[in-house]
C-alpha cells in the first residue's frame, strides 16, 4: 500500500468477519479499517512491464472505492502474484461482493 509520501510499503490485508471490516495493516504506520458496508467497489487490474532482461512480468492491483464519513476514498494496493487470486476469492467469500475485472479481459 502507499505510505503518506506515495511510496509502496508492505502491508497485510485481513478480513474480519466478526466486525465485518477489512483491515490493511502496513509494516509502519497506522492501519486502515474499512467496514464491508462502506465499500462501493472492488476492482482488479494488472499491468504488464518489460524488465531489463526483455521478459514481461505482470503487476496485480486491487482498488478499493469506499465511503469514509462523507468523503469518497480510493485505496490502491499492489498484490503479490502468488496471492492475488486468493485475495480476489476472499473478497467474494467474506463481503459477498464481486470484483470488477478492469482491463483483465474478464479473466484472472
Amino acid at each position: 500500500m502507499p505510505n503518506p509520501k506515495g511510496k509502496l510499503i508492505k502491508a497485510v490485508l485481513t478480513f474480519k468477519d466478526s466486525d465485518k471490516t477489512v483491515e490493511i495493516r502496513p509494516a509502519k504506520g497506522n492501519a486502515v479499517s474499512i467496514p464491508y458496508s462502506a465499500v462501493d467497489k472492488w476492482a482488479y487490474e494488472f499491468t504488464t512491464e518489460r524488465t531489463m532482461a526483455l521478459t514481461e512480468g505482470k503487476t496485480h492491483w486491487l482498488e478499493v472505492d469506499y465511503q469514509d464519513q462523507d468523503a469518497r476514498r480510493v485505496l490502491v494496493l499492489q498484490m503479490q502474484k502468488h496471492d492475488y487470486i486468493r485475495i480476489l476469492d476472499a473478497i467474494k467469500k467474506h463481503t459477498g461482493m464481486d470484483v470488477d475485472l478492469e482491463g483483465a479481459n474478464k479473466r484472472r
